[in-house]
């Protein structure tokens, strides 16, 4: 029986899962799509036409992971009822674990101070993911910004490899009591 081919949907998908995990290790860099089209089986040239370019494809994995922030939050807000903040600050530790969402996102970061494509889709999944957070808690603008502060931490903290056994204060304390080996 011949291989099944797959569609350009599915190529694209499969794109996009590898392409966080590349842009996060090697930022908007040629050296992570040629990671990409090794890792899905293709060519490095087919990669680019499925998207239009090395921008689309990263903003492409970039809008993946509003995606998955928000899905995270709605899940876990629906098994928390009675503190929905809580547990979306556990789910985003949980998704955020692998390094993947936090290299993927500190790399927008980077890249968003020279391109003003990727600052606006930077900015817009901000202002989903707060939009998401209100929907999900009803919490006003004090609430979402520290809830938003707390995430930016756990993906700094995370990112300088600090421990974060107990949490992003406990990590903190840590940090100022037993210094930077900590």
């Amino acid at each position: 029986m011949p291989a099944e081919r797959s569609t350009a949907p599915h190529r694209r998908a499969q794109a996009v899962a590898s392409g966080m995990r590349a842009f996060a290790d090697h930022g908007l860099t040629t050296a992570a799509i040629q990671r990409v089209a090794d890792d899905i089986g293709v060519s490095q040239p087919y990669v680019f036409r499925l998207f239009g370019s090395k921008q689309a494809f990263f903003l492409a994995c970039v809008d993946e992971l509003e995606t998955r922030i928000r899905e995270v939050f709605v899940r876990a807000a629906a098994t928390a009822p009675d503190d929905p903040m809580r547990a979306m600050g556990d789910g985003f530790r949980d998704l955020v674990a692998d390094g993947v969402a936090t290299g993927l996102w500190l790399q927008a970061i980077a890249v968003a101070r020279s391109d003003a494509d990727v600052a606006a889709r930077c900015r817009a999944l901000i202002a989903g993911v707060l939009r998401e957070s209100e929907r999900q808690t009803g919490a006003g603008p004090a609430a979402l910004t520290g809830f938003l502060a707390d995430g930016a931490l756990v993906m700094l903290l995370q990112a300088v490899g600090a421990d974060l056994t107990g949490g992003s204060r406990a990590a903190v304390a840590r940090l100022r009591t037993e210094g930077p080996n900590s």
